[in-house]
């Protein structure tokens, strides 16, 4: 299959810039009477999507008979087939131009918000947003120089989560809810008896937990009689091998789409992750859940505001030497403490990581016990 190419894409919103761009200044943000039509629009990974469900919630309050559309990477969109907050998904990625020419081809947008990625404005501009809406000073500077309006980052530390919604004026949305967000009708396994779900794999093998870690937490869970079930996404089923999970547990290693998932882990007594999609996946599904930190902020990506009524509890250094970067979608944020350096033997990559090999299997399965202890 013959790759796909961004420049087809970037020609036909370079065409329709030189006819825009001269109408820039004469602009204004229509009124809040007026709003019918608003995008948001990102290309964000799975766990930075679902972190910024509480930007939805805040437009639907703020905007209850607007239309909303989510443009966001196809596969994703399955996730949103339930309309949460009337949401209306489609997909799209720049590399694929009939999904491009498709946001062309809507009725105009009368507000654009950005969640994180302001190189979309260009975009937003070429469709015909009226006004385009997203955080301030993404570097480099020309990210956003088509911005109609820049919300900074939070000045004290917050869940990405909350801040996410501050893009939209006024109070904080709603808690989560999943009755804004209904599940879907899925077909999965009985087994029996309660389950926890221990989901293995992550975004980067900087995330990875040690198998010998993740064996004697089972170890642990067995012994409270709860079944096991082993998650992990397509690719990774290794990570589960090398664990080597006992007869009597389940294992779902990347056989389940996202919409099974989700239903598996609503369904679970708990959920132990690490920093990663699926741990913003069980928020989405009200599963309570441990989460595994070390080189993400759990102020950053753990508990927030929005997601309140579902236990999130998380594990891991407070501090570590080697999370000393700053910045969050490429904007300097100073209280942020984090590491995203990759596995490898290079110049600026980990060779070795130990942040997440500190966290004890003890220390995981006592803060379980009480997520357990709270939800019998």
């Amino acid at each position: 299959m013959k790759k796909q190419r961004r420049l087809p894409g970037r020609l036909l919103i370079f065409a329709a810039l030189l006819c825009r761009l001269p109408w820039q200044w004469l602009r204004r943000r229509p009124a809040e009477e007026t709003v019918r039509r608003i995008l948001v629009l990102h290309q964000f990974l799975l766990g930075d999507a679902l972190m910024a469900t509480s930007l939805l919630a805040k437009l639907r309050e703020r905007y209850p008979a607007a239309q909303i559309v989510l443009a966001c990477p196809q596969g994703q969109v399955s996730l949103y087939r339930s309309r949460p907050y009337g949401v209306e998904a489609i997909g799209w990625h720049p590399r694929d131009f009939a999904s491009v020419r498709r946001l062309f081809a809507m009725p105009r947008f009368d507000l654009a918000f950005l969640s994180g990625e302001n190189r979309l404005s260009f975009l937003a501009r070429a469709i015909g947003a009226r006004w385009i809406i997203g955080f301030a000073d993404e570097a480099p500077a020309y990210k956003n120089w088509l911005l109609d309006e820049a919300i900074p980052y939070s000045p004290v530390p917050e869940s990405w989560t909350d801040t996410a919604s501050s893009l939209v004026a006024g109070p904080d949305p709603k808690p989560f809810s999943l009755a804004d967000w209904p599940l879907d009708e899925v077909s999965l396994p009985v087994f029996g008896q309660p389950y926890v779900v221990l989901h293995v794999g992550a975004s980067s093998p900087t995330r990875y937990w040690p198998a010998d870690n993740w064996r004697a937490l089972a170890t642990r869970i067995r012994a409270r009689g709860l079944t096991l079930v082993w998650s992990c996404g397509p690719g990774e089923e290794r990570l589960v091998d090398e664990i080597g999970p006992e007869p009597e547990d389940a294992t779902m290693a990347g056989c389940l789409s996202l919409v099974q998932l989700r239903a598996l882990l609503h369904g679970a007594r708990a959920a132990v992750c690490p920093d990663t999609g699926v741990a913003h996946l069980a928020k989405i599904a009200a599963a309570p859940q441990v989460m595994l930190f070390g080189p993400g902020s759990e102020t950053l990506f753990g508990a927030s505001r929005f997601f309140s009524a579902t236990p999130c509890l998380g594990v891991g250094p407070a501090w570590f030497p080697c999370r000393i970067q700053r910045d969050m979608h490429y904007r300097q944020t100073d209280w942020a403490m984090r590491c995203y350096r990759t596995v490898g033997a290079g110049e600026g990559q980990c060779r070795k990581p130990q942040c997440m090999a500190v966290t004890r299997p003890d220390d995981v399965m006592n803060v379980l016990e009480e997520l357990l202890n709270e939800s019998a």
